[in-house]
């Protein structure tokens, strides 16, 4: 008890910064799969060529799992015509000078 009353307001500061290191990583977790485009499937087009023309960085497994919970999917199963939710992966800059520098 000596312990706690002694660092008590040390304590309180590291668990105030933990409480909101997690509120923050939680937050943009969810905000950056909650963003997605709308396509419409033509014919020939599968679930995994959709992974890599559209998230060639992440796993394709990973995307379309991601997937199939956005459109409420039982199957990897897609048909010509339909409309799909694709997740996207908002840029962290969006400025649009440093996209010129970076470009140059």
């Amino acid at each position: 008890m000596t312990f706690i009353q002694k660092y008590g307001f040390i304590l309180l500061i590291i668990f105030l910064c933990t409480a909101f290191t997690l509120v923050g990583v939680m937050k943009e977790a969810k905000s950056a799969s909650t963003s997605f485009i709308e396509v419409t499937i033509t014919e020939g087009d599968t679930l995994w060529g959709l992974a890599q023309d559209y998230s060639p960085e992440e796993h394709s497994k990973k995307w379309i799992a991601k997937v199939m919970e956005l459109n409420g999917m039982q199957s990897t199963m897609i048909k010509s015509g339909e409309r799909l939710k694709l997740p996207t992966v908002d840029s962290a800059i969006h400025d649009p000078i440093m996209t010129e520098l970076a470009g140059d």
